[in-house]
């Protein structure tokens, strides 16, 4: 490998006026551990990245190098269209296959449904706890190793995901030293990398390639690859913002990642050094030291802890009452149970429900008392509603139940059933009909039943027509 050193030990251009090429000697401090999830989720939606309740979460990607003039990169998906010409170089960086069903022990012993998203961040990570993966940066600085791991393996596996990208611009890139490298090896074999380039002056890292082996994708370790590299650079490079030109391909995955179209950063910080491409959409997204992008499980339960103590303070909504037994109880005549009074529903009076006044008019009806419409004075009027209602000429159709037997399509147009029978039933009991409201409801029911199944033209409409005529008169007239 010594014989590469000095080919590659050159860029592809030299430093821009006041650009720093030497790494920062002070590692970025510390981001600072937020005291609660609601600061966690604040500082995520300042960075842009996606953390929601069902555990999906936006990682990051990049652009490509304007110094290969006429040269697109292509975005090569998992689950993607066909290879296609663009601005940026990605493969196999989608989120990967779900891993169980959302749900995992949280710490206190209860099952936390921390999404798909999540519950394969957990796999993933206990992955890299046993050793079985591992991330790490590497660059073109000499050391044998590393020269392996990028020419023999990442470069390959950067040519084969990306097969429209010239191999010489791919090997210039990756064997560039002020080139970085993200490489993720499992079980100490490289299965994916990200080249990007650090601007030191400008805090600002441009990403030229993203790919992944074709027979590891699909699992997360794209996505899961992306967080750690935003991990490393805006604790360890001091970057603030992750850069690229997209093609129409790429748009809808950077979008999902956290990236957007309103460029926020100073224009002269990526003007000049980074190329634009006709048709490609210039990306950004923002990266915030409050934000731990390996560590989305945890903040998760932060914020779920967090928005669930802030409703205990503002509701009782999560307190849960026994049910009702009233209705295990057997029916009474006519399949009509006795109401139960509001007031004795465990939890109405502390979900501040108050009982309502009396309706604001009173019955006309001579058998109504003294007019106030109170619960016996209402059944006194509805009784005799009924009576005058079956005393009509045209009540005839309306008096049982229609015949399954004689009309066999009636029920498959008519899902709601009524009769006068029901009714009267009903109103016999004394208990059903607690308001004058519910009482002519059933009665308007029974006749846009029968206008509903029944021509205009038919004895049956006009029938129908004409009590309701009477039924609305009579109703108005008692009160």
């Amino acid at each position: 490998m010594d014989f590469l050193r000095p080919f590659f030990s050159g860029g592809d251009r030299g430093p821009a006026d006041g650009e720093v090429t030497k790494e920062p000697d002070a590692k970025r401090a510390k981001r600072e551990e937020p005291d609660a999830g609601v600061e966690v989720a604040a500082a995520a939606a300042a960075d842009g990245s996606v953390v929601t309740a069902d555990g999906d979460a936006a990682g990051t990607g990049g652009g490509v190098r304007g110094d290969a003039p006429g040269i697109a990169t292509q975005l090569a998906e998992e689950g993607g269209g066909p290879p296609g010409i663009g601005a940026t170089a990605i493969a196999g960086a989608t989120v990967g296959a779900a891993v169980g069903a959302g749900a995992a022990t949280g710490a206190n012993g209860k099952v936390d449904h921390l999404g798909q998203y999540a519950m394969r961040e957990i796999h993933l990570r206990k992955q890299e706890d046993d050793g079985e993966l591992v991330y790490m940066v590497i660059k073109n600085d000499g050391e044998q190793q590393n020269l392996v791991w990028l020419v023999v393996a990442l470069k390959n596996i950067f040519s084969k995901q990306l097969p429209n990208m010239p191999k010489e611009y791919i090997v210039r890139l990756v064997l560039d030293p002020r080139h970085h490298s993200m490489i993720v090896l499992k079980n100490s074999a490289v299965i994916g990398g990200i080249t990007y380039r650090p601007f030191w002056r400008q805090a600002m890292g441009e990403i030229a390639f993203c790919a992944v082996s074709a027979n590891e994708q699909v699992k997360g370790y794209g996505t899961r690859l992306m967080n750690h590299l935003k991990e490393y650079v805006c604790d360890k490079e001091a970057m603030t913002h992750l850069i690229t030109f997209a093609d129409n391909n790429a748009v809808g995955y950077f979008q999902k990642q956290g990236f957007t179209k309103d460029v926020m950063m100073e224009r002269e910080k990526w003007v000049g050094y980074i190329k634009e491409y006709d048709g490609g959409t210039i990306m950004e997204c923002h990266l915030s030291a409050q934000v731990s992008y390996t560590e989305f499980p945890a903040m998760i339960r932060k914020q779920r802890a967090a928005v669930d103590a802030k409703v205990r303070e503002l509701s009782n909504a999560h307190v849960v009452y026994p049910g009702l037994v009233h209705f295990s109880a057997p029916a009474g005549p006519g399949g009509v149970r006795k109401p139960i009074p509001a007031e004795h529903i465990p939890g109405l009076q502390e979900a501040g429900w108050e009982p309502p006044g009396l309706p604001r008019y009173r019955l006309l009806h001579p058998n109504c008392g003294d007019g106030t419409p109170s619960y016996d004075n209402l059944n006194k009027f509805m009784r005799a509603l009924v009576n005058l209602t079956t005393n009509h000429a045209d009540v005839w159709p309306f008096l049982e139940a229609v015949s399954a037997e004689e009309v066999p399509d009636y029920y498959d147009v008519v899902k709601d059933p009524i009769s006068m029978e029901v009714i009267n039933a009903r109103v016999d009991s004394g208990e059903y009909y607690a308001t004058l409201e519910m009482f002519a409801a059933d009665h308007r029911l029974m006749f846009n039943n029968c206008r509903l199944y029944n021509a205009p033209d038919t004895v049956f409409f006009k029938c129908a027509t004409r009590l309701e005529g009477f039924f609305e008169a009579k109703v108005a007239q008692g009160i």
